[in-house]
């Protein structure tokens, strides 16, 4: 079994999982009240602080939904996350202690904090030894790391207003935030479906693509490398089990709360078109052999369309030069010369 019946039967199978499993739902409806209620005074306290390019604040969905007069943030270096921020009773606050062993081995950094102050000398320490250290990993670091890497890389060119390596793209974001989106589904094992509960594996990256009315969402599915171990058809299965969970999310009963949250505008009687369009796309390192026949491939969940797409992208000093996607807007791999 290959190519199209295969993808049609992973779509099959995650939805039958679903609908096995509603336990998601209820979940799911308390995430989206809980982080929309919250979702004003995160932005306030982000707001309260700043950061270089070399750091980055990520929010989780338990920390959303529990931020009520008090969030943490996780503060992450080249994808990883290397401090905790703490907002309570009006103070910020850094505290290292889950990550002393890991910033030594990875980065080098015996710099330790516990719940100092932001604006205390040895926070600005900490900002500043990563500000200032080259944008790589020593060679004590796991070679798992290297996606976070390369998914921060990603995620800071998506977010750039202009001059972008690919345009009308937007990351998904929680008040400002990087917020990786949970799902109830494990897609670590590309021959198989599991459902984890709220164990389940996060998109690597939930993105807006397209403009204005005509934009769509974009599940993608990140590869530190395009190898034959892993080849792109196992990594569009991973990606497409996703998306039939976010299709899933947006046809339940809680489908406005999480529209508004991905950022589109949840007004009037009808808020998510009749019709949706998903893209299910596969990111990798740019590669000669780089497969491309699956693009713009379609596969239907009743009025609803999974439109599959690829994502191939050069970089050069811990930034992306290059990008071709057959994405919307997008230059296609086959005019790279």
């Amino acid at each position: 079994m290959n190519g199209q019946t295969d993808y049609k039967q992973v779509i099959e199978e995650t939805r039958e999982l679903l609908k096995s499993n509603p336990e998601w739902r209820k979940r799911y409806t308390e995430y989206a009240a809980n982080i929309s209620k919250n979702a004003d005074f995160i932005r306030s306290v982000r707001r309260k602080f700043t950061l270089t390019s070399s750091l980055s604040a990520y929010i989780n969905v338990s920390n959303a939904k529990n931020a009520t007069r008090s969030v943490n943030f996780e503060l992450r270096h080249l994808g990883q996350s290397v401090a905790d921020i703490i907002y309570r009773d009006e103070v910020i606050t850094v505290d290292t202690s889950r990550y002393n062993a890991k910033n030594e081995r990875d980065f080098g950094c015996s710099i330790t904090l516990s719940n100092d102050s932001w604006r205390s000398p040895a926070a600005d320490k900490f900002r500043s030894f990563f500000h200032n250290r080259p944008p790589e990993r020593l060679h004590t670091a796991p070679m798992k790391n290297e996606e976070h890497r390369l998914e921060s890389l990603l995620l800071a060119e998506f977010s750039k207003g202009t001059r972008k390596a690919l345009p009308n793209i937007q990351p998904v974001k929680i008040s400002g935030l990087r917020f990786p989106t949970p799902t109830p589904l494990t897609a670590s094992n590309h021959d198989k479906v599991d459902y984890a509960n709220f164990r389940g594996g996060g998109i690597d990256i939930l993105a807006r693509t397209g403009k204005g009315k005509h934009a769509n969402l974009c599940i993608i599915e990140l590869k530190d490398e395009n190898k034959e171990s892993e080849p792109v058809t196992d990594v569009l299965k991973q990606a497409i089990k996703y998306t039939v969970f976010v299709r899933e999310l947006l046809r339940s009963n809680t489908c406005e709360a999480w529209w508004k949250l991905f950022g589109f505008n949840a007004t009037g009687n009808n808020p998510i078109p009749d019709k949706l369009v998903l893209y299910a796309a596969c990111a990798m390192p740019d590669d000669p052999k780089a497969i491309t026949s699956f693009a713009n491939t379609e596969y239907r969940i009743e009025n609803d369309t999974i439109r599959l797409h690829y994502i191939y992208f050069q970089e050069d000093g811990n930034e992306i030069i290059k990008i071709y996607s057959s994405l919307p807007y997008g230059t296609p791999k086959e005019q790279c010369t």
